[in-house]
């Protein structure tokens, strides 16, 4: 697509990325310890959700703990915004004294990958998106997905592909990526968009693929198909 281009990216720092993405479960225990209301919530416009007819639009009622879809501790969390997510960051690191932090953009696709070249990390037919990931339909789930419930790929990472979107530390400037060889690439210097990878419960196969990427605000943008999962340093 035209905010894709194929170039070389060189990794020199190693890094562990969650198994998983972020649960309803490790959500809640971060909003009950810190106190913390997500800009959803401070600002009564919410989000993104899912009405009783099964159709995606904005409400003030649609938050993290009201997608408009029943969500179990075991669930990815959804509708938090990007700022949302560095302060659960912040929040975990502080706990944990160790460094979390989204993935930059280039981490994420390595790790989605795993090795691959590929659409998928199984391949490149649309029909192998199953085995991976929750998007579309024809794979049991209308909306979420616990996490873990579909096969990992070949780094052990679960949900890479499909489920819900996820948050990167990059801006987003379509048609940014450079033609040269880069090492460690953090993305342009500002924005007005973060980048979000690997697709939710409501994207065509093509939005999952490795290589795919959309950008949307990181304050006024929530979704029931956007949440994240962290990098630890």
């Amino acid at each position: 697509e035209k905010q894709e281009r194929q170039h070389e990216v060189i990794l020199t720092r190693g890094f562990y990325l969650g198994t998983h993405e972020v649960t309803v479960g490790q959500f809640r225990q971060f909003i009950r310890d810190a106190k913390y209301q997500t800009e959803g919530e401070r600002d009564g416009k919410g989000g993104w959700g899912v009405n009783a007819s099964g159709s995606i639009g904005q409400n003030g009622r649609y938050t993290w703990k009201t997608p408009g879809f029943v969500q179990t501790n075991d669930h990815p969390v959804v509708l938090v915004s990007w700022n949302d997510t560095v302060t659960f960051c912040r929040w975990l690191s502080k706990k944990e004294k160790r460094r979390y932090r989204l993935p930059t953009e280039a981490e994420w696709e390595y790790a989605c990958r795993s090795g691959t070249r590929t659409a998928y990390a199984n391949g490149d037919a649309p029909k192998n998106l199953k085995a991976l990931g929750n998007a579309g339909a024809g794979d049991d789930h209308r909306f979420t997905a616990p996490v873990g419930t579909f096969k990992p790929n070949a780094f052990g990472l679960y949900d890479m592909h499909g489920n819900v979107w996820e948050w990167c530390t990059d801006w987003y400037v379509p048609g940014s990526y450079p033609k040269t060889r880069q090492a460690d690439p953090v993305g342009p210097a500002s924005g007005d968009a973060r980048v979000q990878r690997g697709g939710g419960w409501s994207s065509a196969a093509k939005r999952c693929r490795s290589a795919a990427r959309i950008g949307r605000s990181p304050s006024d943008y929530r979704g029931s198909y956007l949440g994240f999962r962290v990098v630890l340093k």
